[in-house]
């Protein structure tokens, strides 16, 4: 092989080289601008979900309010009479299922233990505001609450049921272990 020979076949090769590095630039441009582009509706599809769950979250939460209210309306026409001696009965079991919650949470150091321990002393003062209030006062203030709060009353709702449901669990299995 002469010089020319060698010197155009080094061409022709920096040539293809230069081309299949301009074509391998242009594929790796195409392929950003498709991950871009799949990014930006992805993320326009999470806005879109994350609105529309937030949209049905408070549909459902303005409902539940009102559901609530509707009901408390309902339970204080057709119980003030016998509300009396039910406030008493009901304050001293928030003493006694506090007091379950603490005993329950003392036996253990996971979360739920801590959840126990902290919804006992909710119910603890629970029970000492049913003793110092009057039924109308009680009503009254419920219903100011759950209106003004309501996402906060359907959390504590699943709150408490969640505590109620591990003392039940635990009361359960200690039942086993002891018979």
């Amino acid at each position: 092989m002469n010089a020319n020979t060698l010197k155009e076949t080094v061409s022709n090769a920096k040539n293809a080289a230069d081309d299949a590095a301009e074509q391998a630039a242009d594929k790796a441009a195409q392929l950003g601008r498709k991950a871009r582009d799949s990014a930006a509706e992805a993320l326009d599809d999470a806005k879109d979900l994350s609105q529309s769950a937030a949209r049905k979250l408070k549909a459902q939460a303005a409902e539940a309010a009102a559901a609530a209210e509707d009901r408390l309306d309902d339970l204080s026409d057709a119980a003030q009479s016998g509300l009396r001696s039910a406030k008493s009965k009901l304050s001293d079991g928030g003493d006694r299922l506090a007091k379950a919650l603490h005993d329950a949470a003392d036996g253990t150091r996971a979360v739920s233990g801590r959840v126990a321990n902290a919804v006992s002393t909710g119910v603890a003062d629970v029970a000492e505001h049913l003793h110092a209030s009057s039924i109308n006062d009680l009503v009254t203030s419920t219903k100011a609450y759950a209106r003004r709060h309501p996402g906060t009353v359907a959390a504590g709702a699943a709150v408490l049921g969640f505590a109620l449901a591990h003392l039940i669990q635990s009361q359960a299995r200690n039942r086993g272990r002891r018979g």
